[in-house]
């Protein structure tokens, strides 16, 4: 047990300077009840990646005055429930299936085409922008990334270019916030896709101040109304996507996004390699806001998040095989 009698070396002032066991577990209980259950009027905290608070309260565990052990042992706990990065990091020294194909997600900074272009290097077969570039900017990229083979959905927002066949779906009259195609690759084999931004967040860090947490609580329950909306939309239209990708402007969080992804994969939580952050590149990148979820048609086995020049956002890039 690590108490003060197993420090001689500590003296007495040292050890007055240790904290008390209970602020670690007291934090601890805290943070795991908010990730847990994630309630609306807590979004001021759940909107930040958990290895935050985690780092701070393994701070808190090291400067106990006993428990240490025990107390770090438990903040290990909550990092891997919580932690994308304590499952990405150690994939990534581990040998990756190859892929079928792949798919990249991109936010093109209010229809950026040099942002847009960046994603010729990944050799993707997918590709699923938001703050799209003009129809006539896209039609031209795609034609760059997919050569005759290229197929474009542009929409107000988001857009949908691929190497294959695009059969366009038609969205409902004065909807902006996702495009959707049914996408036929050489292979024959086809998927339902939609692109999608959802509402843009709120960009507050003076928690101090109540109004800040009133204005990330509005905005969670608005965007859980969003999607909401757009599954009654995917109703509307008849299709039952295959893959959803997009700028969601929200960590991944099923008690929000459940109504248009339901029971799909979070591509990065199940695949993901390296860092999981997009947002905001290049410093500090720290949330989790695109992402990639799939149905059981297809699998993935490999996700990552590359650096961009030219966009305030990272692609996120998922290799997939079929089922």
């Amino acid at each position: 047990m690590n108490d003060l009698k197993s420090e001689p070396n500590l003296t007495p002032s040292a050890k007055r300077r240790r904290i008390s066991p209970w602020w670690s577990a007291a934090f601890l209980a805290s943070l795991f009840l908010l990730y847990g259950f994630r309630p609306d009027s807590a979004f001021a905290i759940t909107v930040w990646p958990a290895w935050l608070g985690a780092g701070f309260g393994f701070l808190l565990s090291v400067f106990s005055r006993r428990l240490r052990g025990a107390l770090c042992l438990l903040w290990a706990v909550f990092v891997g429930v919580f932690v994308d990065e304590a499952k990405s990091l150690p994939r990534a020294i581990l040998p990756a299936e190859m892929g079928q194909f792949r798919v990249v997600t991109l936010n093109c900074a209010g229809g950026s085409e040099s942002a847009a272009r960046e994603v010729a290097r990944l050799k993707p077969d997918l590709v699923l922008f938001q703050e799209s570039p003009s129809e006539v900017a896209l039609r031209r990229i795609a034609k760059e990334v997919f050569g005759e083979e290229a197929s474009v959905h542009h929409g107000i927002d988001a857009s949908i270019i691929a190497k294959g066949r695009l059969e366009k779906v038609q969205e409902p009259r004065g909807v902006s916030d996702f495009v959707a195609a049914r996408w036929i690759p050489a292979t024959g084999r086809s998927l339902q896709v939609v692109s999608l931004r959802l509402l843009p967040p709120v960009m507050r860090i003076d928690l101090y101040n109540p109004a800040a947490w009133s204005d990330f609580t509005t905005n969670r329950r608005a965007r859980r109304d969003e999607a909401i909306t757009m599954a009654t939309n995917f109703e509307t239209i008849g299709i039952e996507p295959d893959l959803i990708g997009g700028d969601f402007n929200t960590p991944p969080d099923r008690s929000v996004l459940g109504a248009i992804v339901g029971s799909m994969d979070d591509v990065f939580a199940v695949a993901g390699v390296g860092l999981a952050a997009t947002c905001v590149n290049p410093y500090p990148c720290i949330v989790r806001i695109d992402q990639i979820w799939a149905g059981t048609v297809v699998r993935p086995v490999r996700a990552w998040v590359e650096r961009t020049e030219n966009s305030d956002h990272r692609m996120l890039v998922a290799d997939f095989r079929w089922r």
